[in-house]
């Protein structure tokens, strides 16, 4: 059982939550602590340490915006597991980057429907306001874990199938088969968000968790604009890599 002594109180000693989230941070390096492991729970920490419930949970909520443990329901905080790469040098498609990291990519909820655009996703799709697009809303999992959330905007002249069946898989390969389109460039922007009741509830993560948010606007080899996505990934589960110059 751990002590209040193990802390160190002294005059200019970091503060204890730091000390209490870095003794649980090594003891994940060290593999003490497995991925998939609970970890103690706010109350058995504080017993531990002797310490206040604010305290033990500012040091939980650091390691889960460091990425080291995630919040889930039922299940309490545990550690999370080694977070997906995707290098940022090439145009991939969701099926294709799990395929290629040894996952079987699942989708488990598809939402298609037809929307009117408004002026903000007209813009982005180089449409008219009054202009019809499809919306497609698919939550994509690694193996069963949930991984990302896709909201997915595509213009109504692709002629697409409303059968909700046909997006469980690629939507790049969807896109090459009904239209003969091929996906070969995009912009892309990433920032820091917090979950909202949707993206917690789909994603199973915490009500205000760090997630990665990511908007792709894709074209096609002509340069026309074929998609809108925006994107709200699991920050304790992925991560992006850039390579810049030469490397070893």
């Amino acid at each position: 059982m751990i002590t209040i002594s193990l802390l160190n109180h002294a005059k200019g000693a970091p503060p204890l939550y730091y000390q209490i989230k870095e003794f649980i941070k090594e003891k994940i390096e060290n593999d003490e602590y497995s991925s998939g492991d609970t970890i103690p729970t706010e109350i058995e920490l504080q017993k531990m340490f002797g310490v206040s419930r604010i305290t033990v949970r500012q040091a939980i909520n650091d390691l889960v915006n460091e990425g080291y443990v995630c919040k889930m329901r039922g299940k309490g905080t545990v550690v999370a597991s080694s977070k997906i790469e995707e290098p940022l040098n090439r145009i991939m498609s969701y099926t294709e980057e799990m395929k290629l990291r040894g996952f079987n990519p699942v989708t488990k909820l598809v939402k298609v429907s037809i929307v009117k655009a408004n002026k903000f996703i007209a813009n982005h799709l180089e449409l008219s306001s009054k202009d019809e697009v499809y919306k497609i809303e698919r939550l994509r999992c690694a193996d069963d874990s949930p991984m990302v959330f896709f909201t997915t905007y595509l213009s109504k002249e692709l002629s697409l199938p409303l059968d909700e069946s046909e997006y469980m898989g690629s939507l790049y390969e969807l896109l090459k088969k009904n239209n003969n389109i091929e996906v070969v460039g995009a912009k892309e922007y990433f920032e820091a968000a917090a979950a909202d009741e949707q993206v917690s509830s789909l994603l199973e993560v915490g009500l205000y968790a760090p997630v990665l948010k990511r908007t792709r606007i894709s074209y096609d080899m002509n340069g026309k604009v074929i998609e809108y996505s925006i994107c709200y990934y699991r920050a304790d589960k992925y991560k992006y890599s850039v390579e810049i110059g030469s490397t070893p």
